[in-house]
């Protein structure tokens, strides 16, 4: 149920303009919203159950965060393509960092007891990061 409502997530976001800056906002915005709604994810994905006797949902939700990724670079190719993003930047190594800012924001929401809106603070980090992605004088490579 969780592969199908992400995997949905991501369709909407993936519609959300020509921009892949913007696509690539949405997808990040969408997965924060998702943990929101069900807090268990962060739970599921850091359990015992999951990490050491559930080979089955292992492997399932490594095959959903495979399919996440790969998203992730594609928009991350297309936007380096597109002269948006640093000509340097690697987009599997892109996406990891994005990912990462997911996995590590909502590890904090989860731990500080869902005191502030993964929206608003992943909006913000994840300008932040993007801005780091960003082709011209920041991020210019000769």
């Amino acid at each position: 149920m969780i592969a199908d409502k992400m995997s949905a997530a991501w369709q909407d976001a993936l519609s959300s303009g020509d921009d892949p800056r913007e696509r690539i906002k949405s997808l990040i915005l969408a997965q924060l919203k998702q943990i929101e709604t069900y807090p268990a994810i962060p739970a599921i994905l850091f359990s015992r159950e999951l990490q050491a006797d559930n080979e089955p949902l292992r492997k399932a939700l490594l095959g959903v965060l495979a399919r996440f990724h790969a998203t992730i670079t594609s928009e991350l190719a297309d936007a380096r393509k597109d002269g948006i993003f640093r000509r340097d930047l690697d987009p599997k190594d892109g996406a990891i960092l994005l990912i990462s800012l997911v996995q590590g924001l909502a590890m904090r929401w989860s731990l500080g007891a869902r005191t502030f809106s993964m929206e608003a603070e992943g909006r913000r980090l994840l300008d932040a990061q993007i801005k780091l992605f960003q082709s011209g004088p920041a991020g210019a490579t000769s």
